[in-house]
């Protein structure tokens, strides 16, 4: 089943919680046997590229004994002010703040109270138990995701009746954001000072840390080389004898086996504030397969000023590299997009081996007795496919879940064959498309022909999925205590005959203006009696 999304955003416009109840019957309550084998076989896993590279550098790192430490995501303006010194300013203007809204005062005047009448019967007592509810709120005795919860219990009334209170108050719609003092980290620097600040006594050194996660910077748009939130890898060295040079030596062994080569360290015209004057580095490096030298990551020792601000003693040398830089480069792509969101960004490409895994016979037989007279129906059709009409043949005579049945498969027309033309057709994909091929290539023109030789069978037969669609159509028909009669005459689509096409694969093909070219004359029919 599908949910009809135009139909449920049209009923929930006029009734939202009318709509709401409904949905406790909406969803499928059960899944089959089959259903659930397959959602536990194992398939084929599709991991994220960005975090497949994350896990190739935090090797490296780990290689290389470095120890993995988690960073603050929240960092204090005070924090930035002590690394950057002057150039604050101009950082923070990069950097989200937090914000939240203010508990507000909500009062109970006899208006108010009249109007909750209305929603659900309101005593003296009920009355107070709402104004201790929200009284709790406003201090923070009750947590925002518990409100709705507590109302409901408190008053004794239903979920339903306690989100219409909820809605009632505007003091809880028209309430601003405040913002803090706390931002979002931009840079991973940021939370390395005071995680050097907490450790620099407790571990031997040097002192080898990394750690890789996201940053957040206030971009003024979204393009190809823009992102809002992207992921950085950096690692800080801290020890007495701690230099430039050995960190250059650090950084070619971390890249190196990722493809990198031949690198350069080019020192900065500009150096940020939190790195000791003229010590600041960006490293470039070939890439594989790749000549030119492309900027991989940026480099420095810190300033001993910044250091100061957390009385850290050891010179400590910093490095960063851009995730979805170093796979921008190794991918060959252009648009960071298009690395960090693929499901958004990414143009649909499938190959034919992949559109092939997406075609499927559509309906399927249930029971083992309903598999084995799919078969029965396919064999006798195949037997005496070419015998002229009117003609009729037995395919099963017994017991068929618990009743007796007769069934047979007819063309009653005259002057033509049991089955027609197309029946036999094996479906292939081509080029992007999808094709029902006859098995005599003795019929198929010049470009059938090619597609025969040239394409990928689905290993789907017309009649395979035909028979299945009868199969499947007569353990409903017997399970109800009927009898069945079915015919297909000229298949036009692909469900004529009861062959499915995942949706991806569809919108692919279409994409492309390419073919799902599935039809042909069946002209057949089976009929079963129950006995």
């Amino acid at each position: 089943m599908r949910y009809d999304s135009k139909r449920t955003q049209e009923e929930t416009r006029k009734d939202f919680f009318a709509s709401y109840r409904k949905t406790a019957e909406m969803y499928p309550q059960t899944s089959p046997k089959e259903f659930k084998e397959k959602l536990l076989s194992p398939t084929k896993p599709t991991p994220h590229p960005i975090h497949n590279t994350i896990q190739k550098i935090r090797g490296n790192f780990l290689r290389l004994g470095f120890k993995e430490i988690e960073n603050p995501l929240f960092i204090e303006e005070q924090d930035v002010y002590k690394q950057y010194g002057p150039e604050a300013p101009a950082i923070l203007d990069r950097c989200y703040y937090l914000a939240g809204l203010p508990r507000p005062d909500i009062g109970l005047s006899d208006t108010k109270i009249k109007e909750l009448g209305k929603i659900t019967p309101v005593n003296p007592e009920k009355t107070e138990k709402l104004k201790a509810v929200l009284r709790d709120y406003k201090l923070g005795r009750i947590e925002g995701d518990d409100l709705l919860d507590s109302i409901s219990k408190n008053l004794s009334i239903n979920p339903e009746d306690a989100t219409k209170i909820l809605d009632s108050f505007p003091e809880l719609k028209n309430i601003k954001a405040e913002p803090t003092k706390t931002t979002l980290r931009s840079h991973m620097t940021a939370a390395w000072f005071p995680t050097l600040q907490a450790l620099q006594d407790r571990e031997d050194t040097p002192i080898k840390l990394f750690s890789i996660g996201l940053r957040f910077r206030r971009e003024q748009k979204i393009d190809a080389t823009h992102l809002r939130a992207h992921y950085g890898a950096s690692c800080v060295i801290a020890d007495e004898e701690m230099s430039l040079d050995a960190g250059k030596e650090i950084v070619a062994e971390i890249l190196k086996p990722l493809g990198f080569k031949d690198f350069d360290f080019v020192q900065k015209e500009t150096t940020s504030t939190y790195y000791a004057d003229k010590s600041e580095y960006e490293v470039y490096a070939s890439a594989p397969g790749k000549t030119d030298k492309i900027e991989v990551a940026d480099i420095g020792m810190y300033s001993p000023l910044a250091l100061a601000n957390y009385d850290i003693t050891y010179p400590t040398f910093n490095a960063g590299f851009g995730i979805e830089r170093i796979l921008m480069i190794l991918e060959k792509k252009q648009d960071v997009r298009e690395v960090f969101f693929p499901q958004f960004y990414t143009q649909l490409d499938l190959t034919d081996e992949e559109i092939m895994k997406e075609i499927a016979i559509r309906e399927k037989p249930k029971t083992n007795e309903g598999k084995n007279l799919s078969k029965r129906i396919e064999e006798t059709a195949e037997k005496y496919a070419n015998e002229p009409s009117p003609c009729s043949y037995d395919v099963f005579k017994g017991k068929f879940l618990g009743r007796g049945i007769e069934v047979r498969i007819l063309e009653k027309e005259s002057n033509t064959k049991l089955l027609g033309p197309a029946a036999m057709n094996e479906v292939y994909v081509y080029q992007g498309g999808i094709f029902g091929i006859p098995k005599d290539e003795r019929l198929l023109k010049e470009r059938m022909l090619e597609i025969r030789q040239k394409g990928k069978s689905a290993g789907i037969y017309y009649l395979t999925a035909i028979s299945d669609y009868f199969a499947s159509n007569i353990e409903k028909a017997v399970e109800r205590g009927e009898g069945y009669a079915d015919q297909i005459k000229m298949a036009k689509t692909a469900l004529d005959v009861n062959i499915a096409v995942g949706e991806r694969a569809a919108r692919f093909i279409q994409s492309k203006e390419k073919q799902i070219n599935l039809k042909g004359p069946i002209f057949t029919a089976v009929e079963a009696k129950l006995v």
